[in-house]
């Protein structure tokens, strides 16, 4: 197997790709049972990236990501379709695909790859899509090299950092405690701060603030993966009656309920009404 039929079979599912020496990434792998996955001597990762913004106005209160279907389905599908077809190229290798549940730290794997750069609110930017990509990969034990590093990193303008309704980001890094998408995630009552930080936001469910705003994705394609057929701009109270294929689904009905509530009532009655009901 070559880099060449790697990133070839990644093209063919209609994916940007690009190729990292296992050892680059190796110190930072994450604790997770889906460490066992791991081949027994894994020498390179196929980084696999799924762009998922879609063209027109940004969703209304939930993040892009979390407009398409869900993309450990969806995306996860193509992933592992990209993975049986190097099996049968290369029965004697091992491919091993990670989706969100991996050991793998992504955006450093992606970075190794040369796909983009990290920065300074911490996610991935694509050089060709900016951030709003997900980020797969396939870990094999054939060792085929890595692909080159194009020149561009974060400005470090501090944009970012200046529209973070919850001041989650600075010098010091990210706070992700009090950055808003965890909020929204919070399970339980949210402290009257943390309320009104999401009513304000306007946000049910994540928060895209600090990705609007970066210059790197002024001039990024908009073209999400063709797996990512349908696109929902705005979440209702009647959504939650089927939580499948959603990316919100894996924290239940009780959480996402609570934050279009405390919406509801903000609209309705002004700022004073940010508290839990």
């Amino acid at each position: 197997m070559t880099a060449k039929e790697l990133l070839a079979a990644a093209a063919a599912a209609g994916c940007t790709a690009g190729l990292c020496p296992f050892e680059a990434i190796a110190e930072g792998l994450l604790p997770c049972r889906a460490a066992s996955r791991l081949p027994q001597t894994p020498q390179t990762v196929l980084c696999v990236l799924f762009p998922y913004r879609f063209a027109g106005e940004k969703p209304q209160n939930l993040s892009r990501y979390a407009a398409v279907p869900d993309y450990h389905t969806v995306a996860g599908a193509v992933l592992e379709e990209i993975a049986r077809s190097l099996r049968e190229s290369d029965p004697t290798g091992v491919y091993e695909a990670f989706m969100d549940n991996s050991p793998l730290p992504e955006v450093r794997v992606a970075v190794a790859a040369g796909l983009g750069v990290r920065g300074d609110n911490g996610l991935f930017y694509s050089h060709e899509y900016g951030s709003f990509v997900f980020i797969g990969a396939i870990v094999t034990d054939r060792a085929v090299g890595a692909t080159a590093h194009p020149p561009v990193s974060c400005p470090h303008c501090g944009a970012c950092a200046s529209v973070c309704p919850t001041a989650a980001l600075s010098a010091a890094g990210v706070d992700r405690a009090r950055c808003l998408s965890a909020i929204t995630q919070k399970k339980g009552e949210l402290t009257t701060e943390q309320a009104a930080a999401l009513c304000h936001a306007g946000s049910a469910w994540g928060c895209d603030i600090c990705q609007e705003i970066c210059p790197l994705n002024r001039q990024a394609t908009v073209a999400p993966h063709p797996c990512f057929t349908a696109y929902r701009p705005t979440l209702t109270i009647d959504d939650l009656e089927d939580l499948h294929d959603k990316a919100y689904g894996w924290r239940g009905r009780a959480v996402v309920e609570r934050n279009l509530r405390l919406l509801e009532n903000f609209q309705e009655c002004g700022k004073n009404s940010c508290q839990n009901t």
